[in-house]
């Protein structure tokens, strides 16, 4: 699984930080970043990226297709 953070797209709200604090936090911005790609399972990251109002974040399989959202 890779992880991606639209960095334009996400507006702070924090939910992701909030759902998987293993794999994200704030950056001074308060910008989403990924701190740890597998700090949280992979359930938990994708139900992270759902949470996301402005679907800021994205999630790729192992091949490199976009798993969420869905294309």
């Amino acid at each position: 699984m890779k992880i991606k953070v639209d960095r334009e797209l996400c507006t702070s709200v924090a939910t992701c930080v909030e759902v998987a604090p293993g794999t994200f936090e704030l950056d001074d911005e308060g910008i989403a970043i990924i701190k740890n790609e597998k700090g949280d399972t992979e359930g938990t990251i994708l139900q992270a990226a759902k949470s996301c109002p402005v679907n800021a974040i994205f999630i790729f399989d192992n091949d490199g297709k976009q798993v969420y959202p869905e294309e």
